[in-house]
C-alpha cells in the first residue's frame, strides 16, 4: 500500500504541503494557516543526509525549523511544550531515513556513499540499522542452520539447534525461539533402524506440520537436510533482546523491538526499509498522542510524516532526499481530536496541488537546481529488491 506509488521529491511535497495548508480543503478541517503565526518544525536524524529538510523548510518559510527530532528519527515530545511558546501554529514534517541505492534490480536499501570519508558505502540511517543488524545477524543463521528434509515414509522433518529451542541455551543476548506449536507436530522418536532419527549432538529432531510443509511443497523437499533458509516467517518464531530496558508497562522502551521478526523475516520488503517505515509510524502514534493532549487545546498542528529516502547524486554532487507520505494529522486550535489522512488520501490531494511559491530563491538555498535523476531512478517494487 504504501509503495503502490513513488515517492515524492522532498522539495515537491514541501511546496505541495505549504498550498495545501492555505487551500479550503485544510480550512474545512479547521486549519487556519496564518503565515505570521506559524512555526516550522521538523523531527528527523541529524544526519547530514538528510539536512535537505531543513533547507526545504527554510526555502519555503524563511524561518528555520524548530527540532522536535533526535537521533534515528525519534519524536521528542519534551520539544512540543517549548514549541507552542515560539508560536501557536506548529508545522511538523518528520519521520525515520533511509538510505537507497538505485539498482535494475530493485534497489538497496540502507546504505549511502559518505562524499567525506572518500565517498566509501556507510549505514544509513546508522541507528537504526545498528540496531537490526544483530537481529538480522541472528536471523540468518536460523535460516542456515535450522534443516528441513522428508525422508522416505515420512511427512517432513526439521533439525533444529536446541539454542533456538531453549533460552539458557544460548550464549547470544539476543535470543530467536523457533515456535514448536507452530512449525511442529511433535518429536521424532529415535529408532535404532531409522538413521534419520539418530539426532546430532546440540540438535533436536521435530516433525514438521502440515500447514508449513504445503508452504514448502513447490521446494520438493528432498531426503537430505537443506536449510530452511527464508521459509521460517514471522510465524513461526520469536526474537527478543533479553537485555532490552523495559517500561512500567511491560514493553521495551525501544518500540520497534516487538516488531523486529517482522522486520527481519519479511519478504516483501527488505529490513532497512521495513524498519524505518515501521519506526515511523510508531513515532507517528506518539506526536498525535501528545498533541491531542489538554494543554495543546489552544494550539494548531499541523502534522506530515513519511519515510525520508536518501539518494547521493553524483551530478549534483550532494544528497538528495524523497519523501513517501505515511500520514497526516490536523488538529485545529481548540480541539483536542484530529483529523487523519492515510497515504492514498494524501496522494489523491497532492497529486493535483500546485507548488507553493517558496519564501527564498529554493534552488539557491538548496545549493542546486530541481534534481531529476533520484525520482526517475526510484524502481523500488515490493518483493523486488537487493538486500544488503
Amino acid at each position: 500500500m504504501v509503495f503502490r506509488e513513488r515517492p515524492f521529491l522532498l522539495r515537491d511535497f514541501v511546496g505541495k504541503a505549504m498550498r495545501f495548508l492555505d487551500s479550503e480543503e485544510a480550512l474545512s478541517m479547521g486549519f487556519v494557516h496564518d503565515r505570521a503565526r506559524t512555526l516550522p518544525c521538523k523531527w528527523k536524524c541529524s544526519d547530514e543526509s538528510v539536512f535537505g529538510v531543513d533547507l526545504c523548510l527554510y526555502a519555503y518559510t524563511g524561518q528555520y525549523p524548530f527540532d522536535k527530532g533526535r537521533i534515528g528519527g525519534r519524536f521528542n515530545e519534551g520539544a512540543v511544550a517549548a514549541a507552542v511558546h515560539h508560536a501557536p501554529i506548529n508545522v511538523d514534517f518528520g519521520g525515520a531515513h533511509v538510505g537507497y541505492e538505485t539498482s535494475p534490480a530493485g534497489g538497496r536499501f540502507g546504505r549511502i556513499p559518505r562524499p567525506l570519508h572518500g565517498h566509501s558505502m556507510s549505514a544509513d540511517c546508522g541507528a537504526l540499522m545498528a540496531l537490526v543488524q544483530p537481529f538480522r545477524d541472528l536471523y540468518d543463521e536460523a535460516c542456515k542452520n535450522i534443516l528441513v528434509f522428508c525422508p522416505p515414509g515420512t511427512r517432513g522433518i526439521v533439525s533444529i539447534p536446541n539454542e533456538f529451542i531453549q533460552p539458557s541455551w544460548s550464549t547470544h543476548r539476543i535470543k530467536l525461539l523457533v515456535d514448536l506449536e507452530a512449525l511442529t507436530v511433535g518429536v521424532v522418536p529415535y529408532d535404532a533402524d531409522l538413521g534419520y532419527t539418530h539426532k546430532v549432538v546440540g540438535r533436536s529432531l521435530f516433525r514438521l506440520h502440515p500447514r508449513f510443509m504445503e508452504t514448502m511443497s513447490k521446494h520438493g523437499l528432498g531426503a537430505q537436510p537443506v536449510p530452511i533458509g527464508r521459509e521460517l516467517t514471522a510465524e513461526y518464531f520469536n526474537i527478543f533482546d533479553t537485555g532490552a530496558e523495559i517500561g512500567d508497562d511491560g514493553v521495551p522502551k525501544e518500540r520497534v523491538l516487538p516488531y523486529m521478526k517482522h522486520i527481519v523475516s519479511g519478504r516483501d520488503a527488505p529490513a532497512a526499509l521495513k524498519i524505518a517505515v515501521i519506526s515511523t509510524n510508531l513515532e507517528h502514534n506518539s506526536l498525535t498522542d501528545c498533541v491531542r493532549a489538554e494543554a495543546y487545546r489552544p494550539y494548531s498542528f499541523a502534522c506530515f510524516t513519511g519515510v525520508f529516502i536518501d539518494v547521493y547524486d553524483d551530478e549534483l554532487e550532494a544528497y538528495v532526499n524523497l519523501f513517501q507520505p505515511l500520514g497526516l494529522n490536523i488538529k485545529p486550535a481548540g480541539r483536542t481530536r484530529d483529523v487523519e489522512l492515510a497515504p492514498a488520501e494524501i496522494r489523491a490531494i497532492f497529486d493535483k496541488i500546485e507548488l507553493a511559491e517558496p519564501r527564498l530563491p529554493i534552488d539557491q538555498v538548496m545549493g542546486h537546481q530541481r534534481p531529476t535523476r533520484p525520482l526517475e531512478d526510484f524502481v523500488f517494487t515490493p518483493g523486488r529488491y537487493e538486500d544488503v
